[in-house]
Formats: structure tokens, sequence, C-alpha cells
């Protein structure tokens, strides 16, 4: 690819990087948007916290890897309340030095054209030079984006033992219409 660097080593990410169900999630999306709120909902439900508001993203024996920068790393900034040290509100368990990254959310603005139900359209984020599974999820009032976040990984793993529900979903559609038209 023009332009990626196979031999950069690390990136610096606007985003959080927390850990959910063992599994590196990176988020990322504008500022304001809600990342760093839905990271503590996260952390209050047991997953841990990485990093907030910059992750350092490191390319380390083939995989991707990501930490906090170490001015700011323990800390989280919660917009209306101020910056929180997550080890005094929540114990050393709620924190991760480091993780794999191994998925990519990126929180959009909600607006119509985000109802759209192509759920079998898969998209990826480039880190490095590697390409990580990438969902689009539209932010509006109300939604729950850590119960989001949580679904999406569960989603993940079982995508990663060969369960894609979208596609099974698919497939029992197109025999319905096969079987009556056929």
């Amino acid at each position: 690819m023009p332009g990626i660097d196979k031999n950069k080593i690390s990136e610096r990410i606007h985003g959080v990087l927390v850990s959910v169900r063992r599994v590196g999630v990176l988020i990322i999306g504008k500022s304001g948007i809600g990342k760093s709120e839905c990271a503590l909902e996260l952390i209050i439900r047991g997953h841990k916290l990485v990093a907030d508001d910059l992750v350092i993203v490191k390319r380390h024996r083939g995989r991707l890897s990501g930490v906090s920068d170490p001015l700011i790393s323990g800390y989280l900034e919660l917009h209306g309340l101020g910056v929180i040290k997550v080890r005094s509100h929540f114990g050393k368990h709620a924190m991760c030095p480091e993780k794999q990254v191994d998925m990519v959310v990126d929180f959009i603005e909600w607006d119509e054209s985000s109802q759209s139900r192509d759920f079998l359209k898969s998209y990826t984020y480039d880190v490095l030079g590697e390409k990580l599974p990438l969902i689009k999820l539209p932010v509006r009032p109300a939604r729950n984006m850590a119960s989001l976040i949580e679904v999406a990984v569960t989603s993940f793993l079982l995508k990663r033992r060969g369960m894609d529900e979208a596609k099974e979903l698919e497939r029992r559609i197109s025999k319905r219409i096969r079987s009556k038209h056929g």
C-alpha cells in the first residue's frame, strides 16, 4: 500500500483502549463523543482500562499492542467531572498496563443514514499497516454504548470460532426465498 511504512513501529492514536473479555478494543471517534464515559461504564462492569485519550500502539513480534502515554497513564477524563485516577476509584484490578489491539470501534454521530441494516458489510481500520476489524457505532442519547461494545466483543469472539451470525441469517433467508420460488 502506498503511504504505509511497514517499518514504523509505533503510532499515537486519539482514543481509548480497554480490555473487554480479554479482547483489546480501541475506541475512536471525535472529541467529546463519549469514548471515556463508555470506558467508565465498562470499568464499572469489571473490564479494564489500558489508555484514555492517547493510545500508543506498537508493533511487537507481529502483533499490535497498546499502552498509555506514561504522563496520563491511569487517569480518565470525564467531561463535566474532570479527571479521575482509576486506581483510586476502582482499585488496581481496573487497570491493564498493556493490551493487544484486536478490534476497533468507531463512535460516529447518529444520523438517518446510520440506521442502515447493511449488517453483512465489514470494515477494517489500518494501524501500522495492519488491518483490524472495525465496527462503526452510531452514538445518540440513551444508547448504552458499553452494552453494545460487550455484544460486539462477543460477536468478534464467535467469528473467531467460525460462527458469523449475520451470514447465518442471510443463508436462512436465502433458503426460505429459494424454497418459496423453487
